[in-house]
């Protein structure tokens, strides 16, 4: 088995896989000879953790995850620093940049996602290259422990950053830039910070908290462009470039010293598209985690599932899951026969659905994932930070609302029914694990009055 993708849901696919790889079929161990190839050099480490390494709270070292052992019946290798060029599936093997070719019975796709550079005046060459390596000195995507590394090295305290982006990245990175002493401004084009998350009124609270950290917030700004300045030589017979300032819609520059682009993220499809597999937004997958090609799968941020690109730790975690279980049990894998399509035509009837040999359901049906964040302070006063759904009432749905300014809490639940809708809790996560458990389970409420729900039993 081949895993492209060293990160988060490969490294995960690997552990379950080699953890399972002795309960086999029948009698005796399976044999099982994994490689997970990664394109970073770096140890594969917990994404969500880069924050606190930027912030100076964490060592790289002390995020890195647990590295995949061979266990009875597994082989485990991981090819760091390794880039897949091309799929090759009618030789089923893959082609790397260092001109080795690795064979496959079944192809992992756990590719992740790039950052999304935005059409800035000023961030790449007129003629140029538009990429990451062709980036002015001082502008940096924060995506990678390259990305986290190379911030940390250039910010120094009353350094001018300007972070672009106010969703949960720009905000986790203008938060850990500050603590670095950084004299940080947030430019985000929405109405409010984390909009994906949160509602209006919560957003406030996280602004509030965001000032008391020294962050300068902007929302409903618009940035132009990027202001250069020459660096010195550069390649190809380029001067190179260090960014100045940022430049907003009405004409205002902001000085800076770095620039963070935190505008969102793509799945990276490029090897799906280029190898002839189905690719919507992201690689499409069916239940049991293929694609269009029997013997290739797809998990984690480049995976599109019922239509959804998760783009989350928790989704893809469950989805590497739900894969070693599906893969590790079952006998071989099926030979190749062409394209399957991923749905039944309307009308027909659907394929049964993967089991083990217990009879239990193996199969992806989603996630109900809920967002959790940490945003510490120089008071030692944290504000906690838990959201999940959809927070924004229909007509008919039950709203239950508690905001304490004093104490700096906001905590707000929208009921359909019996069931949670959706969920935002500030300051205050007395009651998250109860409320959690309803989500992630999609169970019903307890028959009591609803306001319990925001109490710190959490209405058990």
């Amino acid at each position: 088995m081949v895993i492209v993708g060293g990160g988060m849901a490969g490294t995960r696919l690997a552990q379950q896989l080699v953890a399972s790889a002795g309960v086999g079929v029948g009698t005796g161990p399976v044999a099982l000879d994994v490689t997970v190839i990664g394109e970073e050099p770096h140890p594969a480490y917990n994404r969500v953790l880069l924050a606190e390494v930027l912030a100076g709270r964490y060592a790289p070292e002390v995020i890195a995850l647990p590295v995949p052992a061979a266990g009875a019946g597994a082989e485990v290798r991981r090819l760091s620093g390794v880039r897949v060029v091309r799929v090759d599936r009618p030789t089923a093997e893959v082609l790397c940049d260092d001109g080795r070719r690795v064979p496959y019975d079944a192809l992992v796709l756990a590719t992740g996602s790039n950052p999304v550079l935005p059409p800035l005046r000023g961030l790449f060459e007129p003629d140029g290259r538009d990429d990451l390596h062709a980036l002015p000195e001082g502008v940096h995507a924060f995506r990678t422990m390259d990305d986290c590394l190379a911030l940390g090295a250039a910010v120094r305290p009353g350094t001018r950053a300007v972070v672009i982006g106010g969703g949960l990245l720009g905000v986790s990175a203008a938060r850990a830039l500050a603590q670095r002493g950084a004299q940080v401004v947030l430019a985000h084009q929405g109405e409010h910070l984390m909009e994906r998350q949160l509602d209006p009124g919560a957003s406030r609270l996280l602004r509030r908290h965001m000032a008391a950290l020294g962050v300068e917030v902007h929302t409903e700004c618009r940035v132009r462009g990027l202001r250069t300045r020459v660096a010195g030589p550069g390649g190809g017979g380029r001067a190179a470039r260090a960014v100045r300032a940022v430049e907003l819609a009405d004409g205002y520059a902001l000085e800076a010293d770095l620039v963070v682009l935190a505008c969102g993220v793509r799945p990276r499809v490029g090897l799906a598209r280029a190898a002839g597999l189905e690719v919507a937004h992201g690689i499409v997958v069916d239940d049991e985690l293929r694609t269009s090609d029997p013997r290739v799968f797809a998990i984690g941020d480049c995976a599109e599932h019922d239509g959804v690109v998760y783009g989350l730790a928790g989704p893809a975690q469950e989805q590497a899951d739900v894969l070693a279980r599906l893969l590790a049990p079952t006998p071989p894998l099926p030979e190749p026969r062409g394209l399957r399509p991923l749905a039944p035509h309307r009308g027909s009837a659907p394929d049964p659905a993967p089991q083990s040999p217990e009879g239990l359901d193996f199969r992806y049906t989603g996630t109900r994932a809920l967002t959790r964040l940490t945003l510490t302070s120089a008071s030692d006063r944290p504000l906690d930070l838990a959201a999940f759904g959809d927070p924004t009432p229909a007509p008919g749905d039950d709203v239950i609302h508690l905001t304490d300014a004093t104490r700096n809490t906001y905590r707000k639940v929208v009921v359909r029914g019996d069931r949670l809708l959706g969920g935002i809790l500030l300051g205050d996560l007395g009651t998250v694990g109860a409320l959690a458990r309803a989500w992630e389970g999609d169970e019903p409420l307890p028959a009591t009055p609803l306001l319990h729900l925001l109490t710190n039993d959490g209405g058990s």
